[in-house]
């Protein structure tokens, strides 16, 4: 079965202090395409205090799907919120996992140099992230989103890259074609890629 025919999964992990624009965007984007999204808080506590003082009630646990696959799996930015991913035994051991069986990473703002970096995860991929972290990445890219389709990762840079973000993961798991009627909907200000041919 091709890959854009099957049916996507995605999980966004959701960590008190992570970034709520980058967090609900990525949701909604991702929503709209069609793709089936499971928002986990990594603690037993399902309500997740953001970063800016916003709270977000996952649907889920991390424990209660930690074993289940999925497509995509995402992590939100925000200092403290990546900081607690990195502090998480068990979201770097489903990363890992995840990596392993060729699924798609996508992490954003923090997240790729305060946890994909620091674990050296993926060592040798291309990454963007928040521009402040730019000396922890060995192979730095300057654009809004990078996908480095031999590591299957995609990093972004910040809360107002959240679209762009989001249209690439739809962009990679389902085609420039649906990237490009997601992006259709937002009315997206000039800079951001509308996938259009």
């Amino acid at each position: 079965m091709s890959e854009k025919l099957m049916t996507h999964r995605a999980l966004v992990l959701l960590a008190d202090g992570c970034e709520e624009t980058e967090a609900v965007t990525t949701i909604d984007l991702l929503t709209r395409a069609g793709i089936e999204v499971i928002s986990a808080s990594i603690t037993e506590n399902r309500e997740v205090a953001c970063s800016r003082g916003v709270t977000i009630l996952a649907q889920k646990t991390f424990s209660q799907v930690k074993d289940a696959d999925f497509t995509v799996t995402i992590l939100p930015g925000g200092l403290k919120g990546a900081e607690n991913f990195r502090d998480s035994p068990a979201v770097i051991e489903k990363l890992k996992t995840a990596h392993q069986k060729g699924h798609l990473i996508a992490a954003i703002c923090a997240s790729p140099a305060m946890v994909l970096q620091y674990h050296n995860l993926l060592p040798d991929a291309e990454m963007t992230g928040y521009p402040t972290t730019k000396s922890h990445f060995r192979y730095w890219q300057s654009e809004r989103v990078y996908f480095d389709p031999k590591y299957r990762v995609i990093t972004s840079q910040g809360p107002a890259t959240s679209i762009d973000f989001a249209l690439k993961i739809v962009a990679v798991l389902k085609g420039d074609d649906k990237a490009a009627e997601v992006a259709e909907q937002l009315v997206l200000p000039e800079g951001i890629y509308n996938y259009k041919k």
